[in-house]
């Protein structure tokens, strides 16, 4: 599809810097540059509106966002290590066996690698989270994940990736069924830096933006 092509060549353009934070993405331009009709363009900005690389502002056009720089990532990282894992000591508690059931389902989901396989993980974790009965700190923990992953969905899960996860996934469920603290706190943190991984391994253009 055309309108793919553009945006992955769009994408490129932004995560490696040509593109830099705050120009304009007008239509004309791109339409030359990429040899590509506009029709297909406006798709492609669209999509990248949606991603976070893209601003899309009425009467002004598609403006170039800033990604975060790498320094931002590894703090939120971070983050979201210390604060998930509590989350998930907090809710373990909690957990049912109707939670586990569809825990069980949400990795069964996941199996075939599905297009939104990263929808499906997100909800993994916050069907866990949720239980802690700590509903500010979820909310602080969806922000810190909102803020990098659009960027973890900007490139589609190799298969790897979601194998890696998906088994992470079922440790994550044994702890639960075991009330095994330790063996959680430690299989939710070498989840989420998995996905820290897959950012450094699919694109690690992003860390070369100055910063």
């Amino acid at each position: 599809m055309k309108s793919l092509k553009a945006y992955e060549i769009i994408r490129d353009m932004i995560l490696t810097g040509e593109k830099l934070p705050g120009s304009r993405l007008i239509l004309s331009d791109l339409e030359k540059e990429l040899n590509i009709g506009r029709g297909p363009i406006r798709e492609a900005l669209m999509r990248l509106d949606r991603t976070g690389l893209v601003k899309n502002i009425p009467y002004k056009g598609a403006i170039v966002e800033t990604p975060p720089t790498r320094k931002e990532i590894l703090h939120i990282y971070d983050l979201r290590i210390d604060l998930e894992v509590k989350l998930g000591v907090e809710a373990m508690g909690n957990i049912t066996d109707h939670v586990i059931s569809n825990l069980k389902d949400l990795h069964v989901a996941m199996q075939q690698c599905p297009e939104n396989h990263h929808h499906l993980d997100s909800s993994f974790h916050f069907l866990i989270y949720d239980a802690s009965n700590l509903p500010h700190l979820c909310n602080i923990a969806r922000i810190l994940r909102s803020s990098v992953e659009n960027f973890l969905n900007i490139y589609r899960r190799e298969k790897e990736h979601c194998v890696k996860f998906n088994k992470e996934h079922g440790l994550i469920i044994e702890a639960l069924k075991k009330q095994d603290t330790e063996g959680l706190q430690k299989t939710i943190a070498v989840n989420v830096e998995s996905g820290l991984e897959v950012i450094k391994e699919t694109y690690g253009t992003i860390f070369r933006v100055a910063h």
